[in-house]
């Protein structure tokens, strides 16, 4: 048997965890801590295999708490629980050694198979311990890839996170090219660009996407590097390739700007349809986009998304953005401004057209996080897109019950449900039923029920229960919870030795 920390200051959260755990078959023990402080005491005094810490905690957050744990008992496996997606928070768990991470909300499928594997790590031989560290690593950067990239392409990633980026792709050069491709894959590429650039060594980093892949070829003689690169053979092999080739750079700082050169070059490339374009021909050639080109590019992606074609939507979205940036230059400013502009037009016409679809608010930020924002909104809106094709009623029971579990100390009616649906009030009872496997009423007291018994164990006063749970009259919520749990309010605190 070994032991399992849950460490979150929502009480919900922490019992969520260990109820999930108790119905699995693994051989956890449990123990519920409120905040990274009580976590670092447990550990200090237990045997403790695995720790989920909340980031954000009040007082010692997530992060300071597993430094500290990482001190005290360095083969506890520590995963993070975090709303961040970012490869900020990557570089952090990176740093103090973390297994892995769950991004709230986690679905129970996530957290019983991660826990799954660690528990079968504890139980194998501690063999190539180091080989196994550094391949968790490789996996964590991994799976931020694209934030990486994102950070990397906007200049918001310090040298040091890049040398320890590179490092771990077995890079230390500084100097070198970038490159845009379309229409081959990273697998097929690496070969090709081995025959592109004869008699001078260099290590690739490759930054796939949807519809494109940005190569990074970094060398000791970057500018050789650049004047020996003769695409030919890979034009040859993928004829409809594109490539875009920036300037060379000459140091990691100098790679966002790098990047956004072959961004242009591979833009000019495909407006114009030739095989390659070097960002030294963009001045001879550049053009502004006019606003009909890129609103028809709007229209188009707005169908895409309607038809849920998520590649091709990504693709459009990159288009536009490199026509953006290809028609205002290095004028940064001016490119949000546009970009901002594109993402309010687009979002509000998409949310008008699919029905009971809501999303964050976009503000006007940085371009990275534009990028990330909007990416986020088009793979959001193709999923629902696609989930209401299958069974439209799918996801708005989703949302009814989401509701439900938010507000139910609120006074919520089945007419008022079925009015947000756009239902008949006997239509909605009946879909209601169907969907989520109980009448209305019986749903919205087995969630008040649910809570109000959390509540009550935390030493709550029943009477501020009863009125925190949607219930006006005290007597009334007495008789629901006894007919639901089988005692009355005060029977259950006392079964549970709760002082009152």
């Amino acid at each position: 048997m070994y032991t399992l920390l849950i460490a979150d200051d929502e009480q919900l959260e922490r019992d969520a965890i260990d109820l999930l755990v108790k119905k699995s078959a693994l051989a956890l023990h449990t123990i519920k801590v409120r905040n990274g402080r009580e976590a670092v005491e447990t550990v200090q005094s237990t045997k403790v295999d695995i720790a989920l810490l909340d980031i954000r905690m009040p007082g010692l957050s997530g992060i300071e708490a597993a430094r500290r744990i990482a001190e005290i008992a360095p083969d506890c496996r520590v995963v993070f629980l975090t709303a961040w997606n970012t490869f900020d928070f990557a570089q952090e768990a990176i740093r103090l050694g973390a297994k892995d991470y769950l991004v709230k909300p986690a679905s129970a499928g996530e957290v019983v198979a991660l826990l799954t594997r660690l528990v079968s790590e504890i139980g194998r031989a501690a063999d190539n311990t180091a080989a196994r560290g550094v391949e968790d690593i490789r996996k964590i950067l991994k799976q931020f890839n694209r934030s990486f990239f994102a950070s990397l392409k906007y200049g918001m990633v310090s040298a040091e996170a890049m040398h320890a980026y590179f490092a771990l792709e077995g890079i230390h050069e500084e100097q070198g090219i970038a490159l845009i491709f379309d229409g081959i894959d990273d697998q097929e590429l690496l070969p090709l660009l081995e025959r592109s650039v004869p008699s001078t060594p260099f290590k690739a980093c490759y930054f796939p996407s949807v519809d494109r892949i940005s190569v990074l070829l970094f060398s000791t003689k970057a500018e050789a590097l650049s004047a020996r690169f003769n695409p030919e053979d890979i034009l040859v092999s993928c004829p409809l390739c594109h490539v875009g080739v920036g300037r060379p750079f000459d140091s990691l700082e100098t790679i966002p700007r790098a990047l956004r050169q072959a961004s242009q070059a591979y833009y000019l490339a495909i407006r114009n349809n030739k095989p390659l374009v070097g960002f030294d021909d963009l001045e001879i050639q550049r053009s502004f986009a006019s606003d009909s080109e890129i609103e028809q590019h709007e229209r188009e992606l707005a169908e895409a998304v309607m038809d849920a074609r998520l590649p091709d939507a990504r693709r459009l979205a990159h288009r536009i953005q490199d026509m953006l940036a290809f028609t205002y230059g290095e004028d940064q400013q001016l490119v949000l401004d546009r970009t901002y502009e594109m993402v309010l037009v687009v979002t509000r016409t998409i949310k008008g057209r699919i029905a009971h679809f809501s999303h964050e608010p976009v503000y006007k930020s940085s371009l990275m996080e534009l990028e990330r924002y909007f990416m986020d909104f088009l793979d959001a809106a193709c999923t629902v897109v696609e989930m209401d094709r299958k069974d439209k009623y799918v996801r708005l029971f989703k949302e009814v019950d989401d509701y439900m579990n938010a507000q139910y100390a609120q006074p919520i009616s089945l007419e008022q449900m079925a009015e947000f649906a756009n239902l008949s009030p006997s239509y909605f009872s009946k879909l209601f039923r169907d969907y989520i496997g109980s009448s209305f009423t019986d749903h919205l007291t087995e969630i008040r029920m649910r809570v109000a018994k959390q509540m009550i164990r935390t030493g709550m006063k029943i009477q501020e229960v009863s009125t925190l749970t949607g219930f006006s009259d005290y007597s009334y919520f007495s008789r629901v919870f006894r007919n639901t749990v089988g005692l009355s309010p005060r029977e259950f605190q006392q079964e549970h030795k709760i002082p009152t």
